[in-house]
């Protein structure tokens, strides 16, 4: 499947295609034994009837991080939610991307890539790569 992403190594909020992946959710492929992983995200992955007046994406990674550092990645032909703004970190552990929703729709967006390690920015700062991470949501079909 192919994949576009946001990247911080972009000089603008463009998205742009990555190469193929191949091979069924194997997330850990090339990703080393201590690298950081994501502990929570806002959504969940796999929360339905999420709120479409949500405003952002947030995850929470296992260790600080390079706040310099990030890499939204879409997958091509599924929903991607519309940016609205540069992602930035809250703390040292959780980053933020600003979102538009719309309602009565599913959403997939990675942290991080599975299967291209230029798309891989999200990293501590030892400059260890997290480990690639999907989060799936579906918005209901009205905002409260």
């Amino acid at each position: 499947m192919q994949r576009t992403t946001l990247s911080s190594a972009l000089p603008s909020l463009l998205i742009v295609a990555s190469a193929a992946c191949s091979g069924e959710d194997d997330t850990l492929t090339g990703f080393a034994p201590d690298a950081p992983v994501v502990i929570e995200t806002t959504p969940r992955d796999g929360e339905v009837e999420v709120d479409a007046g949500l405003g952002q994406i947030t995850a929470t990674f296992s260790e600080a991080m390079d706040r310099d550092g990030w890499s939204w990645v879409t997958e091509v032909g599924r929903s991607a939610p519309s940016i609205t703004g540069l992602p930035f970190y809250l703390d040292e552990t959780t980053t933020v991307l600003p979102v538009r929703l719309d309602p009565e729709t599913t959403y997939g967006i990675w942290v991080n890539s599975p299967d291209d390690t230029e798309l891989r920015k999200f990293a501590n700062n030892a400059g260890v790569s997290a480990r690639a991470y999907r989060i799936q949501f579906t918005t209901r079909a009205h905002a409260d």
